[in-house]
């Protein structure tokens, strides 16, 4: 591709603008084309859930439902301690209320917001990257990067022991890590990364740029209004935001040898709003002990670093490159120092003491996706074309020295596009071959899910295996026992205690013991109940059977 001076073009024309919308748009319907062929393949007695990674994900559902009922507070529905919603997993309750309004039921508004938030992140990062790189030619091979790369994480290492909770290999069980693999599986992932972008755009520009006061106003509202948005769909992330433009701002400063009143009073405005926000967050933690245990549980500790030098080493290998033919010295584009920042930034939240350590690799794979290709364009090529064996293959009839540059670019395109294009067919053989339980559940398990729908109280809480819990708050819209690793307070035991209730060898005393200790009102009993011991229910005095079918029955607890 020509990288010559006359492609330099600092804005997109409607034509590059039509080409990045249809590149969205096939993205976008390519990605959930998984989720259509688990609906169509569903095996004959068997129904598709909907969710592509863990059943676990039906919180986002559950939620979807809270606010589709007209609530704003979020309230955990698989755990048993009685407790006070909080103003929680907002972007999902609003998406109940916008459900309502469009009189859509939670699975197909989540199937909905994906498709939408995908589409919108794809473009959104195409002019993210245009803000970056003026050169048309290079921003559309970053766009693919940022799309389609990833990186070769795809092996726990030797000394590592499996956890369903670890994000390990990152490639494979990381979503947030990767643009391609966040379209593909959560609307919120894509909400939080467009919400950065856009924060990290306003304040670039008003901190970079001699502004007009009304553009500075209009940043300003706008950056704050996504700075909030940042903080209702993943509080933490609000540290890697600020944390991004305050070290920004010193760098600003620094530069400048002066303090940079007007910038700092931007970024003041951008973030002040967010101060009772958070005030409430902590009143929240400090005064309701189910919504603290669930933040407490919610542990997603980075990995060893060797994992995230494999997902993103050959991008810092290009970048770092480049940057060291450039140096970061005084005539260092203040554009790129922010991405620069960006990176540094992350690398050091992924191992602060927090919960969430890993998370915060949320979008980072754009600004990456950048610097790979500036390090690309700038160097790697340049110094490709200066070998002798380039030029002497560069002579040869029908080769060309840009011929050659573009046959590498699509080399290195498809390289980092590996673990993406096994992700997806694994995506498609999971929904069409594999088709694993409870993803796939029999139609006879839902009838009796159903059934609890219509005859229990929505505050009824039931006793369940792990994966029909996980299914429970959504389909019957009651509480489970057990149902999610993280908003299940005491988890562990917990499923240490449905081990033991469904144990035949388990006396009766105690099992009664569990059920008026807890209050649970119903005994869910399919295959998942069956996997996890041979207890029979049905010959329990104090369980009586309200409903049955060949594939699941429900027990009404009655105690003596």
């Amino acid at each position: 591709m020509n990288e010559s001076a006359n492609t330099k073009r600092d804005t997109v024309t409607r034509r590059e603008w039509t080409i990045a919308a249809s590149i969205s748009f096939g993205m976008t319907a390519l990605l959930q084309l998984p989720y259509m062929l688990g609906y169509w393949t569903a095996p004959a007695g068997t129904a598709y859930s909907g969710l592509l990674v863990h059943l676990s994900d039906a919180t986002y559902l559950v939620a979807i439902q809270l606010g589709f009922h007209g609530e704003w507070l979020y309230r955990i529905r698989f755990t048993s301690e009685p407790h006070v919603g909080a103003f929680l997993y907002t972007f999902y309750l609003a998406l109940g209320h916008v459900a309502r309004l469009l009189n859509l039921d939670a699975v197909t508004m989540w199937h909905v917001s994906l498709a939408v938030t995908s589409f919108v992140l794809f473009l959104v990062v195409f002019g993210f990257i245009a803000h970056f790189i003026p050169h048309p030619n290079w921003r559309l091979v970053a766009f693919f990067i940022a799309l389609f790369g990833a990186g070769y994480d795809v092996f726990q290492l030797p000394f590592e022991t499996w956890d369903p909770t670890s994000g390990v290999p990152l490639d494979l069980r990381m979503p947030e890590a990767h643009v391609f693999y966040s379209a593909l599986t959560y609307p919120h992932y894509n909400a939080a990364i467009v919400l950065i972008l856009a924060s990290f755009w306003c304040a670039l520009r008003a901190l970079s740029e001699h502004l007009a006061r009304a553009r500075w106003i209009g940043l300003c509202l706008v950056g704050a209004m996504a700075s909030a948005g940042v903080a209702m769909v993943y509080p933490f992330l609000v540290l890697l935001t600020a944390g991004v433009l305050g070290v920004f701002y010193i760098f600003l400063a620094l530069r400048a040898r002066k303090i940079l009143w007007r910038a700092g009073i931007f970024l003041v405005l951008m973030f002040l709003p967010l101060v009772p926000l958070f005030l409430y967050y902590l009143n929240v933690l400090a005064t309701n002990p189910v919504i603290r245990a669930w933040n407490e549980q919610v542990q997603t500790y980075s990995p060893n670093p060797i994992h995230y030098l494999l997902t993103y080493g050959v991008y810092l290998a290009l970048a770092l490159w480049n940057l060291r033919r450039v140096g970061f010295g005084k005539t260092f584009p203040e554009r790129r120092a922010l991405l620069w920042i960006w990176v540094g930034v992350v690398a050091v939240l992924l191992y602060a003491p927090l919960n969430a350590q890993r998370r915060f690799v949320e979008g980072v794979h754009v600004p990456l996706a950048i610097l790979a290709t500036i390090g690309l364009y700038e160097t790697a090529l340049p110094r490709l074309a200066q070998t002798r064996w380039f030029q002497n293959l560069a002579q040869r009839p029908n080769y060309s020295v840009a011929g050659l540059k573009n046959f590498f670019t699509v080399v290195v395109l498809a390289f980092v596009s590996l673990s993406s294009i096994f992700l997806y067919v694994s995506a498609l053989l999971t929904m069409t071959v594999q088709q694993p339980y409870p993803l796939f559940r029999p139609q006879g398990e839902l009838a009796a899910m159903d059934w609890l729908r219509a005859n229990a109280d929505r505050e009824a809480l039931v006793l369940s295996s792990y994966g029909s819990g996980a299914w429970l708050p959504y389909r019957a819209d009651t509480r489970a026992y057990i149902g999610q690793y993280y908003e299940t307070n005491h988890f562990s035991d917990k499923l240490k205690q449905v081990a033991k209730f469904f144990d035949a060898r388990t006396e009766d005393a105690a099992r009664i013991e569990l059920l008026r200790a807890q209050k649970i009102d119903f005994v869910f009993f399919g295959r998942g109940e069956r996997e996890v011991g041979t207890f029979d229910p049905a010959r329990a005095a104090y369980l009586t059977r309200v409903f049955e079918n060949v594939d699941a029955q429900v027990y009404a607890v009655q105690l003596p």
